[in-house]
C-alpha cells in the first residue's frame, strides 16, 4: 500500500537523522587516539616508510651504531621519536630546485664524457 507522507523540511530533516544515527555510531564524544611520539624500530621502518623512506632494519642498526639517526635507550631497547625522525629526514633531503649548480656542474661532466 503506498502512502503519501506530507513533512515540511525541518521534519524530514529530524528523520534523516535519526535514522542515521541509528544505523552509524556517533563517534563525535569520542576524542581521537593521540599516538605517542616514541616507537621502537619496527616502528619507526613502518614510520619512515609511511613518509616515503625505506629503510632495512640493519641499515637502521648501522645508523644508531653510528649515531647517525637521534634515537634514545630505554633499558637496554632502542627507542625513536617520530618527530625528531621527520626533522632528521628533513635534514637529509636536498632540494631539487635550488641547486642548480651541482645541476649544471653534472651536465657539463656529461657532455665532456660524451665529446670523448
Amino acid at each position: 500500500m503506498n502512502e503519501i507522507i506530507l513533512t515540511t523540511p525541518e521534519q524530514l530533516e529530524e528523520i534523516v537523522q535519526k535514522a542515521i544515527k541509528k544505523v552509524l555510531p556517533d563517534n563525535r564524544d569520542e576524542k581521537p587516539q593521540k599516538i605517542p611520539d616514541t616507537c621502537s624500530v619496527e616502528q619507526a621502518l613502518s614510520f619512515l616508510l609511511e613518509n616515503g623512506y625505506k629503510l632495512s632494519k640493519s641499515k637502521l642498526y648501522k645508523m644508531t651504531a653510528n649515531k647517525i639517526l637521534p634515537f634514545r635507550f630505554f633499558g637496554r631497547r632502542i627507542i625513536f621519536s617520530r618527530d625528531e625522525l621527520l626533522k632528521w629526514v628533513e635534514k637529509q633531503t636536498i632540494p631539487s630546485s635550488g641547486n642548480n649548480e651541482t645541476l649544471l656542474a653534472i651536465a657539463k661532466s656529461a657532455r665532456r664524457k660524451s665529446h670523448k
